[in-house]
């Protein structure tokens, strides 16, 4: 018996598609599941903080609504409650929004706009791409950025 392959996806966030909040997961072009926020939102709290922070505690993903489009963003807050950057699913603002099926952390109204960008895999887990920085506090660090800057 084979083992099962565990294989590189793209996903897409589903409110910019009219879907509810969560993630479509795309495996070859075509759509293999939609992960609701609900179960999504405990994937990244378990499978990819980690690895974006040094200390990982007390930061939290949130949706937020956007000109009238109810969940339309998704931010990642700090132990305050306080806007730390923001999160894209499958679209890089650094590339003209283009689609790429990437999930990406960074800032919408500075350059870099993206910090760091992740694939998902087939196994639920996350792989960093090549990125300014070894974690999100390294960059803020490195860019002499305060922890909050909303």
């Amino acid at each position: 018996m084979e083992a099962d392959m565990i294989s590189p996806q793209n996903v897409i966030w589903g409110p910019r598609e009219g879907r509810d909040p969560g993630i479509r997961v795309l495996q070859d072009e075509v759509e293999a599941k939609f992960i609701p926020w609900i179960d999504l939102e405990r994937e990244l709290r378990d499978r990819l903080m980690p690895q974006l922070f040094v200390d990982p505690s007390g930061f939290t993903f949130v949706t937020r609504d956007y000109h009238g489009k109810s969940n339309w963003l998704v931010q990642l807050m700090d132990e305050d409650g306080e806007w730390y950057c923001d999160v894209w699913f499958g679209v890089n603002p650094d590339n003209g929004w283009a689609v790429d099926g990437m999930v990406h952390f960074g800032e919408a109204d500075e350059e870099p706009h993206v910090w760091q960008s992740y694939q998902r895999y087939s196994d639920g887990t996350y792989r960093r791409l090549p990125s300014w920085a070894s974690s999100l506090d390294e960059y803020k660090r490195r860019e002499g950025k305060p922890t909050s800057q909303r």
